[in-house]
């Protein structure tokens, strides 16, 4: 049906620019009849005349005109439309949406789409963020046609690893100094621990890493729950108490001594970053970024391009 009207469209603009029947059907390569045929289909759709015929042609009634504005415009639309659905399956112009967790969302990936885009030209980035569960089932909806997470995805045949990550247990300099050298277990008693919220994925792997060294956190622990990284820190820095938090996240806090690791004999806290990339979303241009991606998943490469991006904002 919107096929067939669409058509009848397209002979309706050739039929009023041409003002004649024969003219329009020669211009598309129809013959008169079935240019009669969408006409008239028109007018019975529409219940008005569309067009007035005359021995020299014909011309259109104030429904006609009326009519002709809306088709054109309909036709630009589509012509634009279809421009742009080629553009992206080439590659060029094409728009990328990405979901992310907050550590590759906030503090990895905007450096690396910048460099991207300095590199290729005629791409848009739209970067959403959000605890890991939330962009994986965004992910499976279909929302994006990539997604990197903090979590290990189910998905093995469209996961792949890229960038390590430790979490560690920082401090404002005045805190840390009295906890240093400290068990895990005698920091934890007392401790006025700052968290991330539930679902973070950054929370459930500090929860199942103190798991494994014997160790639970008591509610009481907990003295304040806030939903994002760049919260974390400030509360970490204004001595709200300490907490646990992505060494990308604290790389600028921690060279400039606004914050201090607590080290923890024998307690690493270590996970990986996964990309996914859906094969029924993919195009040239979603490609071409996926394999931008695996080429700078080594640790040594993304520091790399940091240090470079670095100095070049210097």
């Amino acid at each position: 049906m919107l096929v067939s009207y669409l058509q009848s469209l397209s002979v309706f603009i050739a039929v009023a620019e041409e003002e004649n029947f024969t003219a329009a059907a020669k211009k598309l390569n129809l013959t008169q009849p079935t240019v009669s045929f969408h006409i008239d289909s028109l007018e019975k759709q529409f219940g008005c005349p569309l067009v007035t015929r005359t021995s020299k042609g014909v011309t259109l009634t104030p429904y006609g005109r009326r009519l002709y504005e809306s088709a054109l415009a309909i036709d630009k639309n589509l012509k634009l439309a279809y421009h742009e659905i080629q553009s992206m399956l080439e590659g060029s112009n094409g728009h990328i949406v990405i979901g992310a967790s907050t550590i590759p969302g906030e503090f990895i990936l905007p450096g690396l789409i910048a460099r991207f885009l300095r590199q290729h030209k005629g791409f848009r980035f739209t970067l959403i963020t959000g605890d890991s569960k939330s962009i994986l089932a965004k992910f499976r909806d279909g929302r994006f046609a990539i997604a990197v997470v903090g979590i290990q995805p189910e998905e093995d045949s469209l996961h792949f690893s890229l960038w390590d990550d430790e979490l560690v247990l920082v401090g404002h300099p005045d805190i840390a100094i009295g906890l240093c050298g400290k068990e895990l277990k005698e920091i934890l008693v007392g401790a006025r621990l700052i968290m991330r919220t539930e679902p973070s994925g950054s929370r459930r792997v500090i929860e199942e890493a103190l798991k494994r060294f014997g160790e639970k956190l008591a509610p009481s622990a907990v003295v304040f729950e806030v939903s994002g990284n760049q919260g974390l820190k400030r509360a970490i820095i204004d001595k709200a108490g300490i907490g646990f938090i992505s060494k990308w996240a604290v790389r600028e806090e921690l060279e400039t001594g606004q914050l201090t690791v607590i080290p923890i004999t024998g307690c690493e806290i270590r996970r990986s970053f996964f990309g996914l990339a859906n094969p029924l979303l993919e195009t040239v241009g979603i490609r071409i970024f996926v394999d931008y991606l695996r080429e700078n998943r080594s640790l040594s490469a993304l520091e790399t391009h940091i240090r470079s991006m670095n100095n070049e904002t210097e």
